[in-house]
């Protein structure tokens, strides 16, 4: 059976209207991402962004930019390098998939931590061009939470157990 989460996010996609075209959705992306430190601002948030959407990162959903805004410029400070390149995209009849590899540099406890990992973005976008679904698939604990001290070593015990 479905958690609540999920059951969530499948009604949540049937509001959201379908992408019929997007000239260039990883450029668009990228215009964010490509090198998030330092395009996390909230001009550039706002340009990628509608007012309203979905959003899930794996660790937070939100639905509104101004909640957005303060989570990604937060998130920006608080890494030394992200870069995100894009793979590969695909279209379904109503979503894109940007498949990408982000490296991510960042400090944990003292420790400088050099992560790396692929993922994939469903993305779908108003009629002015603006992202209005975003849900991230994405191996969180892979690319984060293993590198962290204390949890990291729990998080390795785990999954080589596995």
């Amino acid at each position: 059976m479905y958690n609540d989460r999920v059951n969530n996010f499948l009604e949540t996609l049937k509001t959201i209207p379908k992408t019929e075209d997007h000239p260039a959705p990883s450029d668009h992306f990228a215009k964010l991402f490509k090198n998030f430190h330092q395009d996390a601002t909230e001009q550039v948030i706002r340009e990628v962004y509608a007012e309203e959407f979905y959003f899930n990162d794996t660790f937070k959903t939100f639905h509104h930019i101004d909640q957005l805004i303060p989570y990604m410029e937060e998130t920006a400070k608080n890494v030394e390098t992200t870069i995100v390149e894009i793979l590969d995209v695909s279209k379904s009849h109503s979503d894109y998939y940007l498949r990408w590899k982000m490296s991510m540099v960042f400090m944990a406890k003292g420790k400088k931590i050099e992560s790396e990992s692929v993922g994939m973005t469903q993305l779908r976008f108003n009629d002015d061009g603006k992202i209005i679904l975003h849900q991230d698939y994405w191996d969180g604990a892979e690319g984060f939470y293993q590198h962290l001290p204390y949890i990291g070593y729990f998080v390795r015990k785990v999954r080589d157990s596995l």
